[in-house]
């Protein structure tokens, strides 16, 4: 019974937990211009684009996210296989989750890091033309030049 009860309280307070997760940092961009490719090799070359999508939230322990690159056809809006070997991208239709770290929030701008690289996202108001995304490689910071999307810090 001990045990019984112990379940149904854990059952309850897993999603609880879930629902203390707020917001903090959400960015769907493209951040390269559109090309041409023969994706799904039927003889027709498609319009792709990169994209990253970045979700940041903010839990009672700290802040936990990730950053993920992928493929995106133009006009169907769907995921893209088969261009990964050319641009180093995962096989994946969407890339792999790369875990956020070491997150600060200052107004509406946040600064984090994903995988071995740093990035700073600044969100300048509504669409992609007023935002701002920095990376650092290590050596150096280089403005991500944005075509699409938004960024936007709650």
């Amino acid at each position: 019974m001990k045990q019984a009860f112990l379940l149904i309280l854990l059952g309850f307070s897993l999603p609880l937990y879930a629902v203390d997760a707020t917001l903090v940092a959400k960015a769907d961009v493209a951040y390269a211009k559109p090309v041409e490719f023969d994706y799904d090799r039927d003889g027709t070359y498609n319009r792709i684009q990169m994209w990253a999508t970045i979700v940041i939230e903010k839990t009672p322990t700290g802040y936990k996210g990730y950053l993920r690159r992928y493929m995106k056809d133009v006009d169907s809006g769907k995921a893209v296989l088969g261009y990964a070997d050319i641009n180093m991208l995962p096989t994946l239709p969407y890339g792999e989750k790369i875990p956020v770290e070491n997150v600060q929030k200052r107004g509406k701008t946040v600064l984090f890091k994903a995988g071995s690289k740093y990035y700073i996202l600044i969100d300048g108001g509504e669409g992609y033309k007023n935002d701002t995304i920095i990376v650092n490689d290590g050596v150096r910071d280089y403005m991500v030049e944005l075509y699409e999307g938004d960024v936007r810090v709650y």
